[in-house]
């Protein structure tokens, strides 16, 4: 009796060591999906900054130049290089 008891558990605890390559942490797999995450991210991140850089440009005129402030609003010049308004977007 104690015998297959021993043996019972022997079994087991080789079974459960045997299936530690499974737990080896992150796969290819799961680092393609973060691959394709940032991907993603960075082209929505990209598009934000067409919209605005589009809005922006309308906000001044066609021919205006603009730059961005620190606080987020925009400085439009003339083709000249004269400060004409700020606009918040």
């Amino acid at each position: 009796m104690n015998h297959t008891i021993n043996w019972t558990l022997a079994v087991a605890v080789a079974a459960v060591l045997s299936t530690g390559y499974l737990l080896d942490g992150p796969s290819d797999h799961q680092a393609a999906i973060d691959a394709a995450a940032d991907a993603k991210a960075t082209q929505a991140e990209q598009r934000a900054q067409a919209r605005f850089e589009k809005a922006a440009q309308q906000m001044c005129g066609e021919n205006a130049g603009w730059t961005q402030l620190e606080n987020g609003a925009v400085q439009c010049f003339t083709k000249r290089g004269k400060k004409t308004s700020k606009v918040q977007l």
